[in-house]
This record gives structure tokens, sequence and C-alpha cells, in this order.
């Protein structure tokens, strides 16, 4: 079995994930699914184009505040004799560090289109607050 990795150092927590820069190519020319991770008020979110995968071939899981998300090969077609070979689905693995206010027990994940989406939502009290002053007149 093969696993191409890409982990980001827990030591730069989750904005190292911002520091790749050579996209969604690695070492030896080895393809890994692109990523999109932004944060909002409630949530740090991850956009993954897993086309190609199966929906059950895409696993997750977090251990220790790192959170793997990993796909299983495509099946391989009939042997055919091609002129060009570009659209291959390798089996990968790809890991992120999670910063502490993040809320691992209500991570979701929704897939569609070929476009994995991770929702990491921010434990509440991480979470800003608007505070109403009242003036009594």
């Amino acid at each position: 079995m093969r696993y191409y990795y890409r982990t980001y150092d827990p030591l730069f927590g989750f904005d190292s994930i911002f520091n790749d820069i050579f996209g969604s190519w690695s070492d030896s020319g080895r393809r890994y699914p692109p990523v999109d991770v932004y944060e909002t008020d409630g949530a740090y979110v991850i956009e993954m184009e897993v086309s190609g995968y199966d929906e059950e071939a895409i696993k997750m899981h977090v251990d220790k505040h790192v959170l793997t998300i990993s796909g299983e090969e495509g099946k391989e077609e009939e042997e055919r004799e091609y002129y060009a070979r570009e659209i291959y689905t390798p089996e990968f693995k790809r890991s992120f560090s999670l910063p502490e206010n993040a809320d691992e027990g209500a991570i979701s994940a929704d897939y569609k289109n070929g476009m994995l989406l991770v929702t990491i939502p921010k434990k509440p009290e991480a979470q800003p607050r608007r505070i109403e002053v009242k003036i009594n007149k």
C-alpha cells in the first residue's frame, strides 16, 4: 500500500497550512489533493479537491490535535494502451495541526461534486461575542 504524506508541522500550528509554497505538488512530483483553508468567526474550514475518489474511499480521523484526511487508491481500469494518461487517483494522506480552540468532537464533512468541505467548529468559549452596552438616561 502506498501513501503520499503531507503533514504540517505542529510547532507552527494551524497557520503553517498557509505557508505551503508548492501548492498541490511535493517531492518527486507526486500529487496531493489541493486545499483551501480559511477561518470564519465560528469555525475553521478546509476545502479539498478530491475528484476521482468515491465518498466511501475518503477517511478522516483526529488524534492528538491532528486531523488526518486520507483517500484510497482509485480502481485501475482494465489494461489499455493509452496515448495520454493524466488522470490518476493515488492513495493520499494529508494531516493538519488543529489549534487549541478547535472543537474536535464536532468536526463535520460534506462531499459534493468532487469537493470535500470539512468544517472544524471553534469551542464556544473561543468564539467572539458581542456585549451590548445599555446607557440609562
